[in-house]
């Protein structure tokens, strides 16, 4: 018997004969023979190999396993890797893929002979022969295997090539001739570079800068895969923050070294890495750092002031005079900018101050104009405001400096006192009656609090934000993205635990934008669309845990139940009434319920007694503040004030028409405060502009909180749910 390696002929022959098994000359030649025979062959070495392998590190001798006449080596065989490919597009192997698309490697070895003669039985060379490959993905353990798919095996030559250069950007031409993608244009309509950037977008390492791809500064990467883990928490990192909030760092090196992509050899020294995370979650906009104590917990980064404006031209010269005048200039923008009306009803800092130095309104309503004029704070109180304290700082070093400030646009400065100029309501919490006055204050204090200042959420109380948003969803001006942002900062100004957004549609471009924002704020995110009426229910994750999820009758349902109270579950409906809607297959009458309503197609609030179950359920801003919140009517499209905008309100007779389009509904709850809205004379008289300015969506989010322990409220017994007895017109 004549062995295959040429060096060990002897023993190969003598394994032979222990096994029994014949080997004929020539027919099972080792990849090491074939490759020493070769290697002169410059033409028979792949591209790859010879950029990153020599020849003499691969020419070893390998003995052949018993009872088999064939060895593998760490070279990757394309026979093998074909094999595997073709053994994974069959139809018995994909119905033992799992969820993920797996298949176990050792129950292919088992069942696939073919296979297991290519590899020899081992599933280590196996591994070794697939693990560089392309068309192939293991998983982290190496015990699965499955077919990546076109825009994975795109991925993966990008990096390739990106890694092959040596300064790791590459223009995006330079994509064009990869296999995968010319794979993925033939079943696709979109072009090479729409490919390329859809595919590459998905990927965490990989930046599209303009027409050029990088790797992500590893920086950002670690940023991003630690707000994941927050965003996801799994049950060990949920009782780790519920034990004391702060989460140690070394703790999330340790436990979560492969989700970060740290090497084994990064997490032996675990708390030089621990400060690297600390360096890259200092500008994390959803969790909060501490550097000293290498810490870190859930919440929204301190609110920051906006960058300073920037001036037409730049101001080189050192002398002071010229200094001091473009501080000041920096500085009256700012301060313009900071009490523009939309600007401070939306500043948390700001409503403080207002809070501390305002009198209290004297009725169940906001802060009226005259109180807001006669309210007085001095420079010094405004010195929380990020740059404006830089920029005071710099201008009162000089004597006369403070004298070019008395002119501001909505602004007057007496004395050094400043006070508002502007004709401006702020809306107010108002308490409940009968509800005890610390635990009012506790939910108020939660809601508005700024980030640095915010403490646990009132046991028992929670806190819900009610927003039709569905208007703004259809602009389609230029100014629509100035209105989303907006949007965006009503409905974070305040911490709520739970947020119901009528009209947002999370798969479409503006609404998944909307969301994503959200979601990255620690929320979780239910939503849907049904005969066009889309719905999006999103809960604080820190505080509640979704226990279901239904669709009935175009109404999205969410059942919560609250971690500090886990025998509790309240049923949340976000929902676009209906005449034809039938509420009360939405809960039982011995459930709490929040119902967020968008009542504009039956008309309004007052109309909601002629929506069956709605009947009887008593209304948060009918009972906390006597009324219901109003709201400006938009005009219908092309009744606009300019020629690029569809955006105003209907006026009569010289004054705005308002409306009461939402309600949210409660049932077996005490309601503990709610956000008043504002006075019809004022809202009546705003002019057009403003209106469009602050009021993006035409709409007020509805604000209120509720005592889930009590349920002895008064009005929250359920009347008969006959529409045609109880309509409240």
């Amino acid at each position: 018997m004549v062995g295959v390696w040429k060096e060990n002929s002897d023993k190969c022959s003598r394994i032979a004969a222990e096994t029994s098994t014949p080997i004929k000359v020539g027919q099972r030649r080792s990849r090491v023979a074939v490759y020493g025979a070769r290697s002169a062959n410059e033409g028979y070495k792949s591209s790859w190999w010879s950029s990153s392998k020599s020849v003499s590190a691969w020419e070893e001798t390998v003995e052949a396993p018993p009872g088999l006449g064939r060895k593998t080596t760490g070279i990757p065989d394309e026979k093998l890797v074909k094999c595997l490919t073709q053994i994974l597009q069959e139809k018995d192997v994909q119905a033992k893929m799992d969820a993920e698309g797996y298949v176990s490697i050792q129950w292919l070895l088992k069942v696939k002979s073919a296979l297991s003669w290519e590899c020899g039985g081992n599933a280590k060379s196996l591994v070794s022969a697939i693990d560089s490959q392309v068309g192939i993905q293991l998983d982290e353990a190496h015990r699965r295997v499955r077919l990546r798919s076109c825009s994975e095996q795109l991925l993966v030559e990008a990096k390739r090539l990106i890694q092959q250069l040596p300064f790791g950007v590459v223009p995006l031409s330079s994509f064009f001739g990869l296999p995968s993608l010319s794979q993925m244009q033939k079943r696709s309509e979109l072009d090479a570079e729409g490919l390329l950037r859809k595919a590459l977008t998905r990927d965490s390492e990989l930046v599209i800068q303009g027409a050029f791809v990088a790797w992500q500064p590893r920086a950002e990467k670690l940023r991003k895969s630690v707000e994941q883990l927050f965003l996801e928490q799994d049950s060990q990192l949920h009782s780790k923050i519920q034990q004391s909030g702060d989460v140690p760092l070394t703790w999330i090196v340790g436990r979560y070294a492969e989700k970060l992509g740290l090497a084994h050899s990064d997490v032996r020294n675990s708390e030089a890495l621990a400060e690297a995370v600390a360096g890259a979650l200092q500008n994390s906009q959803v969790l909060r750092v501490d550097r000293h104590r290498l810490t870190v917990r859930k919440g929204r980064s301190p609110e920051r002031a906006p960058e300073e404006p920037r001036s037409g031209e730049t101001d080189r010269q050192e002398g002071g005079e010229r200094k001091g005048g473009r501080a000041a200039s920096q500085l009256r923008q700012l301060l313009d900018f900071y009490f523009e009306p939309f600007t401070l009803q939306h500043n948390r800092y700001l409503l403080d101050l207002i809070l501390k130095r305002a009198d209290a309104p004297q009725d169940k309503g906001p802060w009226r104009v005259e109180a807001l004029q006669n309210c007085r704070f001095t420079w010094e109180d405004l010195q929380g405001l990020g740059r404006i304290q830089s920029a005071l700082t710099k201008l009162q070093s000089r004597p006369d400096g403070m004298v070019e400030l008395r002119d501001l646009k909505h602004l007057s400065c007496d004395d050094g006192q400043l006070h508002l100029r502007t004709q401006l309501e702020v809306r107010n919490f108002v308490h409940a009656e009968n509800v005890s006055q610390d635990v009012a204050g506790a939910a108020v204090r939660y809601l508005t609090a700024s980030r640095e200042q915010q403490q646990e959420a009132p046991m028992g109380v929670v806190n819900v934000m009610s927003y039709a948003v569905g208007e703004m969803m259809t602009d389609q001006c230029p100014a629509g993205t100035q209105r989303l942002a907006k949007v965006k900062r009503q409905i974070l100004v305040y911490r709520t635990d739970l947020i119901c957004l009528q009209g947002l549609d999370a798969n479409e471009k503006i609404g998944a934008s909307l969301a994503t924002s959200l979601v990255e704020e620690g929320y979780g995110l239910a939503s849907s669309k049904v005969n066009g009426e889309a719905n999006c229910i999103l809960w604080d994750r820190r505080r509640w845990e979704r226990l279901r999820e239904d669709l009935t009758d175009d109404a999205l349902v969410v059942e919560l139940k609250p971690y500090e109270d886990p025998e509790t579950s309240i049923r949340v409906v976000c929902w676009r009434a209906n005449v034809h809607n039938d509420s009360s297959r939405l809960f039982g009458a011995h459930e709490k319920v929040l119902m967020c309503t968008d009542l504009s197609r039956v008309g309004g609030a007052e109309a909601a007694g002629i929506v069956d179950g709605l009947v009887g359920l008593p209304s948060v801003a009918e009972e906390v503040l006597g009324e219901e919140v109003a709201a400006h009517i938009p005009a219908p499209p092309g009744l606009s004030l300019d020629g690029d905008c569809e955006l105003a309100p209907v006026r009569s007779q010289g004054l705005n028409r308002l409306r009461h389009p939402d309600a949210v509904f409660f049932l077996n709850m005490t309601p503990v405060t709610a956000l008043s809205g504002h006075t019809a004379e004022y809202l009546e008289k705003m002019p057009q502009e403003d209106v469009v300015q602050q009021f993006p969506c035409f709409r007020l989010p509805i604000v209120a909180a509720f005592d889930w322990q009590n349920s002895n409220w008064a009005g929250a017994k359920r009347a008969p749910s006959n529409a045609a007895d109880h309509v409240r017109l």
